[in-house]
């Protein structure tokens, strides 16, 4: 049987805005079709996830469906295309096109065919015989490797860790631009946005943002999502956690326990700081399948698979993520098939621990305070469940405590089961420290009543990152504290780049001459970029500049991260302002997005209207997720607070006005609307001026020739405002 029909994603009005996760829903996507654009190729991509395949091709599309492909595409000569599986062959026509011949042969979901045609760069690369090849831009081509060169090591890692070696034929990725989510898992061809294209001198400051995670995360889902699928929506997490968790896997192996323990602290937050409305992990009632795509599938999913690794075990989790992966690949899964894959290799009864995190609400947050008994030589731990218990539960949970007593360490595993629970232990003395959740692997919120000399004791001798992180919070917030401020001094010296640069920022406004001098080094010879430019920002905004400074700043522009020399051309303008224009003036030409928006940022504190091309020239340049916000922000403040000719200003609107009218970037849209409605503040306020200048005339002079030429200013402002207007509208 065939089935005749016409695609025309053009035509399809998305009925909705979209997700968090990606923001439109036509399924096949054309990119500067007819050219216009000299500044992006002309390319072709396809967005399935969530039921969007439907739009180009014929299909049940259900993530519990389960399909094979063929896919023939006939394209221009010079493009390359990518689809999941083989290429089977490619013909060249006779007409001047070619046609190739793509075939997937183990069965998938229909959300997760794609295919994609452009200009490509093809990078190539290996695991074990399979190609593993990245698919670029031609300028990014030389440093493909560089962004991708991870890949094969991580395919290594995770079929190691699984003992699943990875199943498919091949493993490619491509980056498509404009694209309309940040990453998508198409089974054996990744789609990622342009943002993670770098050079390899803008990778010394985004290894991690942009860049590894987001590998490491698509890659993962070849094993949670393409090989075992989740049945319903409602099971998103069993894709999304595993994949955000593997980000942790894959940091942890390859840049060590603090590097992972930061990201876990980082998506832990991020769920409970930014999800005022809570719904369960696994949610069957969802208003619409779109909205399961937050920091509750992703972040908590996989704070929550930390959290089980654990309970069980290092040995035991993997064991049972292999058995889950063999008993049910090629197929769709539900999450009581995992909890069954976890019960069965750890002999457990883990109904307790599916319950409390997939089938309910929240996280548990605690008032946590000990005390010592000198005469019964005893410790009491409290611990009580504050969370709101009409919206969530009471969580049970094991958790390790260790109380140090003269150097030595004594650890205890004690189960958190009702809302106030109280632990007695023996101690011979009064503890230095008493370490609440050793593991530091619950998600959840702690108010701890803690001395200021066990914070201090606690960063002394902990091993994990989050202890020490824990201690240093508690630690600036009560600086004033007899030896607070020495361990913030002393973490200047901390041994992950994170808390050096936490401990700069919380001593700011510390102008000792300690704290300067160490400034002072860290700003030339830290390990890290971020440690760098962050040392270079609080001398220039807290330190009183003298020559040396000025030479330091001046060397910073020759660093090898962007970060830092952007810092340096900011540091610089507050010492001296001419010089640092002209520096800014010569860097211009390059076209480091980073750079580029270093330069933007000195022009809107200290630039004019002789600026203002410059901002206009940079726009194809700035077009990443992250970029193209800074970019709104600080072109907004060049023309309100910079710019004073009526033409520029009009430009600048035009451009900002286009990012918000027609831009997918959310964020970015936000910004431009805020930067219009300063440029209309400002010219309310210049109206202002200017009626009282006429007023005034017409009172004293009425025929003064300057009333007619203050007269064409209000109006010219007035049509600006009402432009400006007309966009917010739109």
């Amino acid at each position: 049987m065939y089935i005749e029909y016409v695609s025309k994603p053009e035509e399809l009005i998305d009925e909705q805005a979209g997700s968090a996760a990606i923001t439109s829903h036509k399924g096949l996507f054309f990119i500067n079709a007819n050219d216009s654009d000299k500044t992006k190729p002309r390319e072709v991509w396809t967005q399935g996830e969530t039921e969007d395949n439907s739009c180009w091709f014929p299909t049940i599309d259900k993530p519990n469906q389960r399909m094979t492909e063929e896919i023939f595409m006939t394209i221009e000569k010079d493009f390359k295309t990518l689809s999941n599986g083989a290429l089977l062959s490619s013909i060249d026509n006779k007409d001047g096109t070619r046609t190739d011949h793509w075939s997937m042969d183990l069965n998938i979901p229909p959300y997760l065919v794609m295919m994609t045609a452009g200009p490509y760069a093809v990078v190539k690369d290996s695991w074990h015989g399979k190609e593993v090849n990245y698919f670029v831009d031609k300028k990014y081509e030389k440093y493909a490797k560089d962004i991708f060169g991870n890949t094969p090591q991580m395919i290594e890692l995770f079929s190691k860790l699984l003992k699943f070696p990875y199943p498919w034929n091949k493993y490619d990725q491509v980056v498509a631009h404009d694209y309309v989510s940040g990453a998508m898992e198409n089974t054996t061809a990744t789609l990622l946005g342009e943002f993670l294209q770098h050079t390899r001198r803008e990778l010394i400051d985004n290894k991690f943002d942009n860049a590894e995670d987001d590998i490491s995360h698509e890659l993962f889902h070849h094993w949670f999502g393409d090989l075992v699928t989740c049945e319903s929506w409602s099971n998103l997490t069993l894709n999304e956690s595993f994949a955000n968790y593997s980000e942790y896997l894959w940091r942890q192996y390859k840049y060590g326990a603090d590097e992972a323990d930061e990201l876990l602290q980082k998506n832990g937050g991020e769920y409970i700081n930014n999800t005022p409305t809570q719904h369960n992990l696994v949610d069957f009632y969802y208003k619409d399948r779109e909205d399961v795509f937050d920091l509750i599938s992703y972040n908590k999913g996989g704070c929550i698979l930390h959290m089980l690794r654990s309970v069980v075990g290092d040995s035991a989790f993997f064991d049972a993520l292999h058995l889950y992966l063999e008993t049910n690949k090629f197929s769709p899964a539900e999450a009581p098939q995992l909890r069954l894959a976890f019960e069965k290799t750890t002999g457990q009864d883990l109904t307790w621990f599916f319950s409390e995190w997939y089938n309910n609400k929240g996280y548990p947050q605690f008032d946590i305070k000990h005390s010592y008994d000198s005469v019964k030589q005893q410790v009491t731990l409290e611990v009580n469940q504050t969370q709101d218990l009409s919206e969530s539960t009471i969580f049970q949970m094991p958790v390790n405590v260790d109380i140090y007593c003269n150097g030595t360490k004594e650890s205890h595993v004690v189960t958190l089961s009702k809302n106030r629970d109280k632990f007695v232990f023996n101690a011979t003395v009064k503890p230095d420290w008493v370490d609440f959740d050793s593991q530091k692997m619950l998600l959840c919120v702690k108010n701890e009543d803690v001395h200021t000399n066990e914070r201090i004791f606690e960063y002394n001798h902990a091993v994990k990152y989050l202890a020490r992180y824990e201690a240093l919070r508690s630690l600036a917030s009560h600086i004033s504290k007899p030896g607070a401020r020495d361990v913030l001094i002393k973490a200047l010296h901390d041994k992950f780049w994170y808390l050096r640069r936490y401990a700069i920022n919380k001593l700011t406004d510390d102008t000792m001459p300690d704290f300067e001098a160490e400034l002072r080094k860290m700003a030339v010879n830290d390990s890290s970029s971020m440690v760098r430019a962050d040392a270079i920002n609080v001398l220039a905004k807290n330190f009183k500049h003298d020559g040396s400074l000025s030479v330091m700043y001046k060397n910073a522009l020759n660093d090898s991260s962007y970060s830092v020399e952007t810092e340096g051309l900011s540091a610089l303008a507050m010492v001296n302002k001419q010089v640092a224009m002209k520096y800014a003036h010569d860097l211009e030409n390059s076209d480091e997005a980073d750079l580029l928006l270093g330069i933007a940022g000195v022009y809107s504190q200290y630039g004019n209207d002789s600026n203002g091309d410059f901002f206009a020239k940079i726009a194809d340049h700035v077009s990443g997720f992250e970029p193209q916000i800074v970019y709104v922000a600080v072109y907004g403040q060049f023309l309100k607070q910079r710019c004073t000719n009526n033409a520029n200003i009009s430009k600048g609107v035009d451009i900002i006005g286009s990012i918000y009218v027609h831009g997918s970037n959310r964020i970015a849209k936000f910004y431009a609307r805020s930067a219009l409605q300063q440029v209309v503040a400002s010219y309310q306020d210049r109206e202002g001026v200017l009626n009282e200048q006429i007023t005034e005339l017409q009172k004293n002079s009425p025929n003064d020739p300057k009333i007619s030429t203050l007269q064409v200013s209000l109006s010219d402002d007035k049509a600006e405002e009402g432009k400006i207007n007309d966009i917010i509208a739109q």
